[in-house]
């Protein structure tokens, strides 16, 4: 191979990986930009959903106008509209000026990814494909790998816009490399169609499955407006594929699904990153919200996960040839059940050993779930079906992404709020209980309503966190002033005569003595009753967490039937 081959595939490959890289970044990246622009996990959730939403939809129609325009053409497009789109969302001061970022920034990975896979493909010949497949694969999951710690880095150090703007520079490198190597005069290309119809139908088909899921807990599930969203995207879905058995160009070739292998494997990509984004996406929330671990202690605690993936994912996919597609994608389902199964019960008071063990059993079932998943459904395809075939598996990885960010974050923030109303019932309780003056009862219960009702929560005692309240010196001394002055003033008044320094210098000795212990008593019952209620909202917090992992692992659990779909043998001619 020639050394302008390899510099191609390197470029493509790191288009791959800036893709991936900048989703897994934002994702460990959540805890501070919530706090940085006062939202919602719910809303914020849509800085997510709308670039993978908008990524699904267009992946496809990209591809088949790369087809027709030229493949070298749109990648240089592509780049710099995500540069573009990593500097307004990098600029951003508000949730819609995100939004508009990470929407550009989508139409850019859009372009970028399919039209960088074909040119990889083109550089080498047909036989070589699942090295390219390796190839690409394992630097998307160097993406996934260092995502959290690059990410958890920045955040810590910079700030989190800048896990926006570390893009330019990528972009720019990338750019260089086409530019010097990759003609755009020439280039082939195919006189096709793009359906233009299809298109619509299922990015909307993606916004009202997607506008269901995160809406789906404040409208209620069983509401008309959920059970609406959800009915009318399964309707679409439905006039999409009559609509492409119909037109003479479609935007996916149904004929693909007649192909088990091909079928096993979009479901396998589904299942490893539905399960992939559920973890990445929450994991960083309860480490830094729940735990009190810095951005960066966060990434480095699940940076084992990507590590494993990205050891995993090529040593999966060499042994495609060697091992049954049912047993190497049943053990790596398999390794999602026990992962899930952990994550419902974890436990990391005492040590970090049960994330470690379940970082790496992660690792090693998305890397043998998804990695031999991609080689196998392509291994067979040529010219526009390879395009299609390969465009289909991004949508269905993007699928995965958006179930497991968009149902999982708007199911987090329910049980965060009901947390947040148990807690707030408890210290209620709790406080009108304790010895407290009513006054002093009041001011608390009305800090503590203040912060349950706020976006930020946290039951740690950092910046954020559930700070212990006291008495301080200067409200003391206001204490002893304001109760010298009216013992002073009462026993002047009785005894109707102006009372000596030395008598008034004696009783403020007294109440001095007497307010000082009282708000010594006071600040200690403060510290116990703050410290019983942070560790109930530490264990109900922990528990709307784990609760995720709990309504997650029967739906893991009947994925294992999955591999049946797969054909026990690939026939020779196939």
């Amino acid at each position: 191979m020639t050394l302008k081959k390899r510099l191609v595939i390197l470029a493509m490959s790191i288009t791959g990986f800036l893709v991936i890289l900048d989703t897994n970044i934002m994702n460990i990246t959540i805890p501070e930009i919530q706090s940085g622009l006062h939202v919602s996990l719910t809303n914020l959730s849509w800085a997510i959903n709308i670039y993978t939403i908008l990524f699904a939809a267009f992946l496809i129609p990209f591809g088949r106008i790369g087809d027709i325009f030229g493949h070298t053409k749109l990648l240089n497009i592509g780049l710099l509209i995500f540069g573009l789109g990593s500097i307004v969302s990098g600029a951003s001061t508000t949730l819609n000026n995100l939004l508009i970022g990470r929407s550009i920034q989508s139409i850019g990975a859009a372009i970028m990814l399919p039209s960088g896979m074909i040119l990889a493909f083109r550089q080498i010949e047909k036989e070589q494909r699942p090295k390219i497949v390796a190839i690409l694969a394992a630097t998307q999951a160097l993406g996934a790998a260092l995502g959290p710690t690059i990410g958890g880095f920045i955040s810590q150090y910079f700030g989190w816009h800048w896990v926006f703007l570390i893009n330019v520079p990528i972009v720019a490198i990338v750019l260089m490399i086409t530019l010097v190597t990759l003609s755009m005069k020439d280039e082939p290309t195919k006189q096709i169609k793009i359906d233009l119809l299809g298109s619509i139908i299922i990015a909307i088909t993606l916004i009202l499955l997607t506008l269901a899921l995160v809406e789906g807990r404040n409208w209620g599930w069983s509401s008309l407006g959920t059970i609406s969203c959800l009915v009318s995207s399964l309707v679409l879905f439905v006039i999409f594929v009559i609509h492409e058995t119909t037109t003479s160009e479609p935007l996916i070739p149904l004929s693909l699904f007649r192909q088990r292998n091909y079928i096993g494997s979009n479901v396998a990509l589904l299942i490893a990153f539905i399960v992939m984004s559920s973890f990445i996406g929450i994991m960083p929330t309860f480490l830094t919200k729940v735990m009190g671990t810095s951005e960066l202690h966060a990434a480095l605690l699940i940076t084992p996960m990507s590590v494993t993936l990205l050891i995993a994912t090529p040593v999966a996919t060499k042994l495609i040839e060697k091992i049954s597609n049912r047993i190497l994608i049943g053990f790596g389902i398999t390794m999602l059940i026990i992962s899930v199964f952990l994550l419902s019960r974890l436990n990391v008071e005492s040590n970090w050993n049960q994330l470690y063990l379940i970082d790496v059993l992660l690792g090693l079932g998305i890397g043998f779930d998804a990695g031999p998943a991609m080689s196998i459904a392509v291994k067979n395809l040529d010219g526009p079906r390879l395009t299609a075939g390969q465009n289909i598996l991004n949508v269905v990885r993007n699928i995965g992404v958006i179930v497991g960010i968009a149902l999982f974050l708007s199911l987090l923030d329910g049980n965060i709020n009901i947390a947040k109303k148990d807690t707030y019932n408890y210290s209620v309780s709790e406080i009108q209980k304790s010895e407290l003056p009513s006054s002093l009862q009041k001011k608390f219960i009305t800090k503590i309503h203040s912060r349950m009702s706020s976006n930020q929560i946290s039951s740690s005692n950092g910046s954020n966190g559930f700070k212990i309240p006291r008495i301080d010196k200067s409200q003391t001394n206001q204490m002893i002033e304001r109760t010298s002055n009216q013992s002073i003033k009462e026993k002047s008044s009785m005894m109707r005569v102006q009372l000596p320094t030395v008598v008034q210098q004696e009783i403020h000795k007294q109440v001095q003595i007497k307010v000082q212990d009282k708000v010594a008593t006071m600040n200690v019952i403060l510290k116990k009753l703050t410290k019983s209620i942070r560790l109930y909202l530490h264990n109900h917090l922990t528990d709307a967490f784990l609760k995720l992992y709990r309504f997650e692992l029967p739906f893991v659990l009947i994925s294992i039937f999955s591999i049946m779909i797969f054909e026990r043998k690939e026939s020779k001619g196939e």
